[in-house]
């Protein structure tokens, strides 16, 4: 999904530039183990790291402007797409299972979930939570109560969220963000790690990475057929799937920002009062499904509607300000990680009025924020979005270095869902004169000849059936001396009265001589055969110099 660039684009990019320094900053301080004083470690590797990216960016730039890149074929480029998303899916689930030996879990989950005699004891404990003890204990009634099978679990849960995932960045920023985003997903040893451990993350995950292909498609078809009866059906349906998993969990919420920031962002100018009419409809949605569910969970709970909502308040309510979670989890992949989403700093100008990094860039700003206010939960503490929203707007980064410079988008035009009438070729009747019938047929060149011998090979259609036989009748009237162009009511009743007509036509045969169609001649000039010039100058240029045409590039505008 390709935005416009504007000024809220430029003030996103801003405020990514402020949040990359910081977090280069403290990982600086953290580098040369400063706490006090002023920090020359940050700085300094501030500065280095400013001026590295810049290098690589510029010298990339170079290259990639100047190197024409061969675009393969949709079928062989479909092919490839499918064996890459192949690999890395076996790898990650074959890197798993491996690992496996080293699987946990953040807390009691199997001690709660398994079956005894006296069932779950599950507490009161938020949605996400208890939907995986209700999955785990619903999975221990059938297999028993084995760890491996809670693994499993784990395992099947977080691929089948990948796939999901992959398929909501593709269609939320392209093919190279989804492999790059799925590169981390799958091989990265952070994600494999979370992947063997006990968690109601992965469930999570995976209702999180649905949501978000469903807004994907949403936003998708708003472009293209925005004032469809489903495109407003699908508007109202992403608000309640927006309600259900902020209401499951707070994280959910963040959804709502490449629902509701369309409008801002859109890429054309026009539809703005029905785009902007739909985000009121999923925001009302949002809170119609939202009071919904809190009104359903008291009724469940036997409680009322002010407590519940008080309880889910107080759930995530704000904790105090905590920012050394970044460095409690960052792991061997967080490097390259962060060292792309810096990258994404100057590839934000490769695209001369378009960009895709603002939902990105709010998503995980968000995130971010809830988890360093610790409006989050400790066991769903949003650090599994978090990741992903990271490897996604490292994608996007990666991505854009490839784009010509100031070049736009390409993206796939579906099929138009507009009706195709099928409209039969009428024949070319030059009009006769008046009291002439039949007209002679007309005059065509040896195109229109060719073109009309190759269609008389096809069939007639029924509508071409019924116009030769009505030409045919109207033929045959003409040499049996009928006159047409007198209705049936007015031919003669008598024999006497028929020969009468008959004598007058052919004594105006003979008085009239036949009218033929004048031609005239085309007042146009033909094209002249193109003369190469040759310039007569005593210094001849060399060979390689000798021509006039000048290559453009596929991809200019021509947008001066």
């Amino acid at each position: 999904m390709i935005f416009k660039k504007n000024a809220v684009s430029y003030g996103i990019w801003a405020l990514y530039l402020m949040v990359v320094g910081i977090v280069l900053s403290f990982l600086g301080m953290a580098v040369g183990g400063q706490g006090n004083g002023i920090p020359y470690m940050a700085l300094i590797l501030l500065a280095l790291a400013f001026g590295s990216l810049a290098l690589v960016y510029f010298l990339a730039k170079k290259i990639i402007d100047n190197v024409k890149i061969k675009k393969m074929a949709s079928a062989k480029a479909a092919l490839v797409e499918g064996i890459l998303v192949a690999v890395l899916m076996v790898t990650g689930i074959l890197l798993r299972i491996l690992m496996i030996g080293g699987a946990g879990e953040e807390a009691a989950y199997y001690e709660v979930a398994k079956v005894t005699e006296s069932g779950m004891q599950a507490q009161l404990v938020q949605g996400s939570i208890y939907y995986y003890l209700c999955l785990l204990n619903g999975l221990f009634r059938l297999v028993g109560n084995k760890w491996m099978a809670g693994i499993v679990l784990q395992i099947v849960l977080q691929m089948l969220g990948i796939g999901i995932a992959y398929f909501a960045v593709r269609r939320l920023s392209g093919k190279g963000p989804a492999l790059v985003s799925l590169v981390f997903l799958t091989v990265a040893p952070g994600s494999v790690r979370d992947g063997i451990t006990y968690s109601p993350k992965m469930l999570y995950f995976c209702m999180y990475a649905l949501i978000l292909l469903i807004v994907a498609q949403y936003l998708y078809r708003t472009t293209r057929c925005g004032g469809k009866a489903f495109t407003w059906i699908l508007a109202a349906v992403c608000g309640i799937l927006v309600a259900f998993a902020g209401y499951t969990d707070i994280v959910g919420f963040t959804l709502a920002i490449p629902l509701l920031g369309l409008p801002t962002l859109k890429r054309e100018e026009k539809g703005t009062v029905l785009w902007v009419a739909q985000m009121f409809l999923s925001m009302l949605a949002m809170a119609g499904a939202f009071c919904l569910l809190v009104q359903l969970d008291s009724v469940m709970s036997g409680s009322d509607f002010g407590r519940v909502l008080g309880a889910w308040g107080d759930t995530y309510c704000l904790k105090g300000a905590d920012y050394t979670f970044f460095f409690r989890e960052a792991d061997y992949e967080t490097i390259p990680m962060l060292v792309l989403i810096a990258l994404g700093i100057f590839t934000f100008m490769r695209r001369k009025n378009e960009e895709m990094f603002s939902p990105w860039v709010m998503t995980l700003m968000s995130i971010t924020l809830m988890r360093i206010l610790g409006i989050v939960t400790p066991n769903m503490n949003g650090s599994y979005q978090m990741y992903f929203a990271m490897a996604g707007l490292a994608g996007v980064s990666l991505s854009e270095l490839f784009v010509q410079s100031g070049g736009l988008a390409e993206e796939t035009v579906s099929v138009p869902e507009t009706v195709v009438e099928d409209l039969d070729e009428e024949p070319r009747v030059v009009q006769p004169s008046i009291g002439i019938w039949p007209p002679e047929p007309a005059v065509s060149n040896e195109a229109d000849t060719a073109a009309t011998g190759e269609a008389a090979e096809k069939a007639p259609t029924p509508r071409q059936t019924v116009r030769r036989r009505t030409l045919r009748r109207r033929r045959q009237q003409t040499e049996t001396d009928v006159p047409v162009w007198e209705s049936p009511s007015q031919e003669p009743a008598t024999d006497q009265g028929i020969a009468e007509v008959k004598d007058d036509m052919a004594e105006r045969k003979q008085e009239e001589p036949q009218k033929q169609v004048q031609l005239i001649e085309n007042p146009l000039p033909l094209p002249k055969k193109h003369v190469k010039k040759v310039m007569d100058y005593p210094i001849q240029p060399d060979a390689s110099l000798m021509h006039y045409d000048v290559e453009v590039d596929p991809g200019d505008n021509f947008d001066f």
